[in-house]
């Protein structure tokens, strides 16, 4: 792709401006800020992991050879039993729009939280103890002269294992398939801003403007025109908000951690106050669901009030009091000892554990997942009875604000990962792999209308989640990778045409060309075939084919059906009941005839249409379809 001026002189006035603002006002008191935390001022972690993402789209995805169509079905979590998309799927993109918006979120989020924690040790205490009581950072290896208080190690491994780790326990714990370092971002983001409040409002400016530079950089000429556009969900459907606040979650969690470590913490207000404007803008609000066939919905109120609790939840983690928490019985004269509300509360939480799960198998109804979660939930309300008999060295008492907040912080982000856990133990049935269509490696792809998905949940998940009703489209499965989806919906195929499916794994990908023909009838219905080809084999199936349409009128006392069949579309004609004859749609410029019927195919405007001539007229009785 050449380069136009107009890119040239984008890229000039950035450096220009940049180097001229460095020039006139920063210089070496900006590089002597940023090198006292980081090793040569440079955010070396940050670089190195956007790096690796970069590097693993481009070579194991195949983006070197084909930036806009990389292989993505392999690096997918289908299920817990396939690791191969457990350990990739938080590196691994669908597109390069995808890989570009989280590789500049990392940058700029990644900057600030590396920052914030530092590679010296020394000067992130020094800092820290400016007004404050000093104390050894959580990574530091308690002060001592150890690898983790070593700056390249702090730079180079820890930090980028941190982001991976993360990365990899979102893909674990997502909900349903997932694909995508957006909840490592996430992570990047809750830790920043509990950290850094103020600075990571200001990242989410330059992440806006760093994004338009990019676009404006990549097509600095934009063309649209007005036109239907292809029956597709709302962008925000195929979103994973589950990955999304699980990883910010995960990131605040670590930093309220860091902070106490510290022994330093940020403004309650200003916490508070850019919790609620860096969740809000990016869309950490976001929950919606699938209600129906080709319905979604977004439940935007809901999720703002998430975002308000989920900033006064944090703000009290990371920045409240360490005043404890009234004793509620402290106004009785006589009040048990801990140890004897520690058994009478464990003894009730394990009555109800019981009662639940005898309620649970009286009902019937998805017995392993509904066992599961109340496991989970007495297991979590369990633990104030487990930690308060301990002495206070370990678990001071009474509790402080800030604690309490952290523990609830630590439960709700236990909570939203082990919701997943049921979801992601499927398979695909013995039986569900296409018949039709083709095969490339351990793929198979066909095109199938009121298909039942093919995933079978291991676990009773109950009747909601398992009716996931008949699906159309072209299906591409894989029992190795307990892979089984719509890659195409029958809708998008009928606007486009023609589409093309990637499958492939790690060293090898191969492209199919899914195609549709069909033709447009006198009164409203519609006879078509589905083609699947292999750009690289060579080999053509036809995967469907459409039942019989009539044309919506007689002609002479005959009636004509088109008929899709393995190798065209045929013309049936027939008269009180009996078959006349049938002949191929000749090609344009061509006749044919059927009986005492002469059928002829003709291009008009670039329409193509099937006439028939009878001894009255000549009448247009079908239109090959048409796409964009």
């Amino acid at each position: 792709m050449p380069v136009t001026p107009t890119q040239v002189a984008l890229a000039a006035a950035f450096l220009i401006t940049l180097g001229g603002v460095w020039y006139v006002d920063g210089r070496g008191r900006w590089r002597a800020a940023v090198s006292d935390r980081l090793l040569y001022g440079v955010p070396w972690g940050t670089l190195l992991t956007v790096a690796l993402v970069v590097a693993f789209y481009l070579v194991v995805q195949g983006g070197l050879p084909d930036w806009d169509d990389p292989v993505t079905f392999a690096f997918v979590s289908w299920s817990y039993l396939y690791p191969t998309g457990l350990l990739t799927a938080g590196v691994a993109h669908g597109g390069p729009d995808h890989l570009l918006s989280n590789m500049t979120a990392t940058l700029v989020f990644g900057a600030i939280a590396e920052y914030a924690w530092g590679h010296h040790p020394r000067s992130v205490r020094a800092d820290e103890e400016r007004g404050s009581v000093g104390r050894t950072d959580l990574l530091a290896d308690g002060g001592r002269r150890g690898p983790l208080s070593r700056p390249w190690v702090r730079a180079v491994v820890v930090f980028p294992t941190a982001l991976f780790a993360v990365a990899f326990l979102t893909a674990v714990f997502s909900l349903g398939p997932g694909l995508g370092f957006s909840g490592a971002v996430f992570a990047i983001v809750g830790f920043a801003l509990v950290v850094r409040p103020l600075l990571s409002v200001v990242g989410l400016v330059v992440t806006s403007t760093l994004s338009f530079l990019l676009d404006a950089l990549a097509e600095p000429v934009v063309t649209e025109t007005v036109e239907v556009g292809p029956p597709l969900p709302p962008g925000w459907a195929g979103i994973g908000f589950h990955a999304h606040l699980l990883g910010f979650l995960f990131g605040a969690l670590v930093a309220v951690v860091v902070l106490s470590r510290r022994r330093r913490a940020p403004s309650f207000a200003t916490l508070v106050f850019a919790v609620l404007v860096v969740g809000s803008v990016q869309s950490l609000w976001l929950l919606a669901w699938s209600v129906g066939e080709n319905e979604y919905a977004l439940y935007q109120g809901l999720g703002a009030v998430m975002v308000f609790g989920l900033a006064a939840l944090i703000a009290v983690a990371g920045a409240g009091s360490d005043r404890p928490i009234p004793h509620p019985l402290s106004r009785f004269e006589r009040v048990p000892s801990r140890y004897t509300l520690s058994l009478v509360w464990l003894a009730v939480v394990g009555l109800a554990f019981l009662g639940g799960v005898a309620g649970t198998v009286v009902v019937g109804e998805a017995v392993a997942a509904s066992i599961a979660v109340l496991a989970v939930i007495a297991a979590l309300l369990a633990v104030p009875g487990l930690l308060s008999p301990l002495p206070d060295r370990v678990v001071p008492t009474p509790i402080s604000r800030r604690h309490a907040g952290v523990v609830c912080l630590a439960v709700a982000t236990i909570v939203l990962a082990l919701v997943s856990v049921p979801l992601g133990l499927v398979a695909v049935g013995g039986d569900a792999m296409p018949d039709d269509g083709l095969t490339a490696g351990d793929y198979a792809v066909s095109y199938e209308e009121n298909a039942t998905g093919g995933q079978e949940f291991l676990v009773d998940v109950g009747e909601e989640a398992t009716e996931n009703g008949n699906v159309s489209g072209v299906i591409v499965a894989s029992d190795e990778r307990e892979l089984w989806t719509v890659a195409v919906s029958d809708e998008l195929l009928a606007f486009e045409g023609e589409e093309t499916v990637t499958v492939g794994g790690i060293g090898w990908r191969e492209t199919l060309h899914v195609e549709r023909t069909g033709w447009e009838l006198l009164g409203g219905e519609t006879a078509y075939a589905v083609d699947i080809e292999s750009e690289d084999e060579g080999e053509t199936a036809r995967a469907f084919v459409s039942e019989p349409a009539p044309v919506d009128a007689e002609l002479d006392g005959q009636t004509v059906t088109v008929v899709p069949t393995d190798d065209g579309f045929d013309l049936a004609v027939e008269a009180e009941g009996e078959t006349v004859g049938t002949a191929s749609i000749p090609a344009v410029g061509e006749s044919v005839t059927v009986g005492e019927l002469s059928f002829s195919t003709v291009e008009t405007d670039g329409v193509t249409r099937v006439e028939v001539e009878t001894d009255d007229a000549r009448v247009p009785i079908a239109e090959r379809e048409s796409y964009p």
